[in-house]
């Protein structure tokens, strides 16, 4: 895989990482207020608990990593039976990711920051926001360990696919192992 190639997938899963962030949110927030709505009265601590933050946010997360975790699936068993690419170079890509998710945090000031800023980092940063809640974490702690959490969960997730479909159809790469060996 060329550079060019490669810089594409990065973008590809930049891309797939906000709409996926996006999606999170709208689990996370949207659906379980409406579900929460439909509930009667008598389940107050269920409707409570459903609106919560803290709910919300890992709704957000799980949903962000099962929608991360199906392309990264893919991934493995695509790049194991084209050997397209291997883990290094989807660890940097996730290394970027993360940089990427990461980067706007920096930049988050309460004390200077406007209703819109507020807003907009309450919903991009939404997925994390269990880390702030649970663990006390300001913004930027929860940022890097929220996202880097779900990566982690990406890389387990193509490396076992990837190892897996390798022993799945080991006759594919007998002749590249050899061609390795005789080198």
């Amino acid at each position: 895989m060329d550079y060019s190639e490669q810089f594409k997938y990065w973008i590809f899963r930049l891309v797939l990482l906000v709409s996926a962030d996006i999606m999170g949110l709208v689990v996370g927030k949207l659906f379980l207020w409406v579900a929460a709505s439909f509930l009667p009265f008598a389940l107050l601590p269920v409707k409570e608990f459903l609106i919560s933050d803290m709910t919300g946010s890992v709704a957000a997360a799980v949903t962000m990593t099962v929608l991360l975790g199906l392309v990264f699936r893919d991934d493995g068993k695509k790049h194991a039976a084209y050997e397209d690419m291997d883990l290094i170079l989807v660890t940097i890509s996730a290394m970027l990711l993360l940089a990427a998710y990461f980067v706007p945090v920096i930049f988050y000031n309460p004390a200077d920051s406007s209703k819109a800023a507020d807003t907009f980092y309450y919903m991009f940063y939404f997925p994390c926001r269990w880390v702030m809640e649970g663990f006390g974490a300001d913004i930027k702690t929860a940022a890097a360990v929220g996202i880097g959490i779900i990566l982690a969960v990406q890389l387990v997730i193509y490396n076992y696919k990837y190892n897996s479909y390798k022993k799945k159809h080991p006759f594919m790469f007998k002749t590249a192992d050899a061609a390795q060996e005789k080198e």
